[in-house]
Formats: structure tokens, sequence, C-alpha cells
């Protein structure tokens, strides 16, 4: 009852919001943007979490414990990369997540893409979000200066450090600057290699090649123990994703993450080319789910764990992913449009 109350004041005040916003920069004679909403309702929420207590505070009920290489996610649920303030982070756990991932960390410190760069969007019928953020935020150093102490390992979850790379030898780097941190500390933890961004110079990532990805990941499992996840893109060829999933399932401690938001162009989403910095960008929202699904039931066929992210937001898309092999789920978008989706999951699993 209160996670459904709560749910209904939250959309409401999303959506007022989101509105007046855009009637000003109308006014205002701006381009759409949702980004300021998105860092005002962030920064409300971290504001509050002092008194959190009534808002965000829910059990995780019992029997919902899932086991990867040794990580204990006491729920299926886990935060996608995307965020990486500490408080929204920390109000999710509270709520119920599993486990999160921090938002990808780059070698170097990323202002990302001009904007507008985050917009409303929309597929099949379904809300959804369209951007092209270019992944801002601090370099690998900065974010080892900090990771160590963060209060989030008081939850004792699984978090995922997710590690974005120009090239395997930035991977590498970023990796090996992380663990150092973290080599000393008795907690769960994994990384994240984010493999279907194009950040490369080509505009090629080391998802588009296979044999690329393989000696990246024999070379990080030769120095280090820790589980790693491989986040795939749905823009992968079937066949291209068949070969991923033969590569990490000879790998130990491997897992796959399938996958990650989905290139469309600003046209096809609802989203006025004015109102966008680039052509196209990465849409997430439930209408992803299909290829979600698909993707899942591909690596089934491989002994390997499999987190499902992309349109996850229903209980029903959780019991179809997992039916087929899934037994993690990332959220992401669902996490924004509405956080209560959280507890009421938990409760109906």
């Amino acid at each position: 009852m209160r996670a459904n109350f709560l749910s209904i004041c939250y959309r409401s005040t999303r959506f007022i919001i989101t509105k007046i916003l855009y009637f000003f920069q109308a006014l205002l004679f701006r381009s759409k943007d949702l980004e300021p909403a998105v860092i005002g309702g962030d920064a409300f929420l971290s504001t509050i979490s002092i008194i959190s207590a009534p808002f965000f505070n829910f059990k995780i009920p019992s029997g919902n414990d899932v086991e990867v290489f040794g990580l204990e996610f006491p729920s299926p649920l886990v935060a996608a990369s995307f965020k990486s303030e500490t408080e929204i982070l920390k109000i999710w756990l509270q709520m119920g997540l599993g486990g999160a991932i921090f938002k990808t960390i780059m070698k170097n410190e990323r202002l990302g893409n001009k904007r507008p760069r985050l917009q409303d969007a929309s597929l099949a019928g379904e809300k959804g979000f369209l951007n092209s953020m270019g992944l801002p935020g601090k370099g690998v150093k900065s974010f080892t200066a900090e990771i160590a102490d963060l209060s989030l390992w008081n939850f004792d979850r699984p978090l995922g450090v997710s590690v974005g790379g120009d090239s395997i030898f930035e991977y590498i780097e970023s990796v090996n600057h992380i663990e150092n941190a973290l080599k000393n500390k008795s907690i769960p933890y994994f990384f994240e290699l984010n493999v279907s961004c194009p950040n490369t110079k080509n505009g090629q990532t080391v998802g588009d090649d296979p044999l690329e990805l393989e000696k990246l990941l024999n070379e990080l499992r030769s120095n280090m123990r820790k589980p790693i996840s491989v986040k795939v893109s749905p823009n992968l060829s079937n066949q291209t994703l068949m070969h991923i999933g033969e590569i990490c399932s000879g790998i130990n401690q491997v897992f796959i993450n399938a996958g990650n938001t989905q290139y469309k162009k600003s046209i096809d989403v609802g989203v006025k080319s004015k109102h966008f910095i680039n052509e196209g960008g990465g849409f997430s929202g439930p209408a992803l789910f299909d290829r979600t699904l698909e993707m899942v039931k591909l690596f089934s066929e491989f002994d390997i764990p499999i987190m499902a992210t992309g349109g996850i937001s229903k209980i029903h898309h959780i019991d179809a992913a997992k039916e087929n092999g899934a037994s993690l789920f990332g959220l992401a978008t669902a996490l924004v449009l509405d956080p209560y989706c959280i507890p009421k999951i938990n409760k109906q699993l």
C-alpha cells in the first residue's frame, strides 16, 4: 500500500515538474532539454534522504536471493550502469535493490556531448529516454580516490564497477587502478566491461571485435580474480553475440549483461532534431524488452550467468527473462520513471 501511494505521488510530481520545465524553456526560446529536471530531481531526493525512512526504506522479502560467483544478491534487481551519485544509489538500495553498478568510468575526465543530449522519447507507444550523453564523468584516478570509502559498502551488497575505454589498454589500466584501490577491502564487488558504447576514435567498440574482447578478458583474468560482467549491445548481430557467448563461457567467473540502450534516430522516437545534439542516440525503455529477451535466449545456450538489462520494468518482464535463463535483472529507465517499482516487484517475486 505504501509503495503504491508513493509511486503515484512520485510519478505525478515528475510529470508536473517536467511540464513546467518545458513550458519555461519554450517561453525563453530555449531548446527542450530534460537534463535540468534530472539534475534538480536528484538534488531534491538527496536532500530529503536525511529523513528517508517513510519514503525509501523497504525490506527485501526473504527467498529472493541470488548467488553469482560468490556474490550474494539479496534481490535479483540491480541498478544498471547509468548513475554515479552516491545518494541516489543509496536511496535505491534502501528501497530494495540487491546491488548496483556505477556509471561507466573512463580513463580521463569527460565533459560529454553538448546539450541537449537527454530527452523524453517513446517507441511503440512505450515511454523511454533518448540520450547521447557521451559518458561524462570523473576520470579513473578521481574515482579510485573516493570509491574505497563510500558509504554504499555498508549495505554489504554487490556493487559493480563499470569500465570503458578507447582501447583494450585503457580498460586494463583502469581496472588495475580500481583493483589496487579495493584489493585490501573485504567488500563484495565485480567489474563490468562496457564494450557496447562507441567511444573509440573509429566509432567501433571492443564488442564489435570478439577477438579483441577475448584478448582483453584473458589479460584481465591473468592478473585479477574478481567476477567480470560483459555488457553487450542489442545492436550487435546474433552471430556476433553467439561468438561473445562462446568466448565468455570459456573464461572463469565471467557473466553476460544483455544488454544496453539501442541506437535510434531521434526522429524515430518522437524527438525533434532541433532538440537533440546528434542525429541519434541510445534509446532506453520497455520497448527494448523483446530484443533483451531474444538476447537472453541466445546466451542461455552457454553455461554462464546472465543479467537481463533493457526494458525491464514489470514483473512479467522478469518472469519471462527468468524462464529463459536470466538470474539477475538490470533496471535503468524504470528507476527514473518510478523507483517504487523496486519494492513492488520485490513483493511480486
